[in-house]
C-alpha cells in the first residue's frame, strides 16, 4: 500500500539539488537550516558541538546528494544523515576517553521573566536537561524526533531505521524517565 503525500517546496529543492543544480543549495539551506540546527543542538546539548555537527551533516548531505531518491520525503533522509554523523562522533569519543571537553554554554530556555520565575525555569530546565543527558541515545533520539521535532512516527522510524512501534516504545520510555526525574526533583 502506498500513501500519497503532498509535494513540498523542500521536495522540489532537494530534487533539483540531487540532480546537480548547485544553485539550489542556498534555497535548501534556507529551508532546512533552522530545523537541522535545532536537531543537532538537541542531540549534542552543547552549542559548539552542535555547530560542528551541523556543518558535518551539511557536508555529508552535499556528498550524498546524488543518492537521494526523488519523490521520497527529504527531511527524514537529511535527519538520518545528521544522526549518523552524531553517532560517528559518539563512537570516536568513546575510543578516546582522554577527551578535553571544555564546558560550554547550555541551551537556554529563559528569556525575559521575573527573577523568581527565571530561577524556577532554570531549575526545571536543568532537571529536564540532566534527564535527557541520562537517556540512552536510542531513547533520546526517538523522543527528540517525535516530541521536539514534531515528526510523525513513520518519519522517525525511517530516520532511526526501526519500526514505528519501536519508535513509540523508545519515546515512551524517554518520557517516563523524564517524568521520574521531575518527580524525584519534586516538580
Amino acid at each position: 500500500m502506498t500513501v500519497d503525500r503532498a509535494i513540498t517546496p523542500l521536495d522540489d529543492i532537494m530534487q533539483r539539488y540531487s540532480l546537480g543544480d548547485i544553485t539550489a543549495f542556498n534555497a535548501l539551506y534556507d529551508a532546512l537550516a533552522p530545523r537541522l540546527y535545532r536537531f543537532c543542538l538537541r542531540l549534542t546539548r552543547r552549542r559548539s558541538e552542535a555547530d560542528d555537527l551541523f556543518q558535518d551533516a551539511l557536508l555529508r548531505l552535499h556528498r550524498a546528494r546524488a543518492s537521494y531518491t526523488p519523490g521520497a520525503p527529504p527531511l527524514p533522509w537529511i535527519y538520518a544523515i545528521a544522526r549518523s554523523a552524531y553517532l560517528d562522533r559518539l563512537r570516536w569519543r568513546r575510543r578516546r576517553p582522554e577527551s578535553t571537553e571544555v564546558p560550554d554554554e547550555r541551551i537556554s530556555a529563559v528569556d525575559e521573566m521575573s527573577p523568581e520565575s527565571e530561577s524556577h525555569a532554570r531549575t526545571l530546565h536543568g532537571v529536564v536537561e540532566r534527564a535527557l543527558a541520562g537517556l540512552s541515545e536510542k531513547n533520546r533520539s526517538a523522543y527528540i524526533l517525535l516530541r521536539e521535532e514534531d515528526l510523525g512516527v513513520a518519519e522517525a522510524a525511517a530516520i532511526l531505521g526501526i519500526t514505528g512501534d519501536a519508535v513509540k516504545q523508545r519515546a515512551h520510555r524517554a518520557c517516563e524517565q523524564i517524568k521520574a526525574a521531575l518527580r524525584a526533583a519534586e516538580w
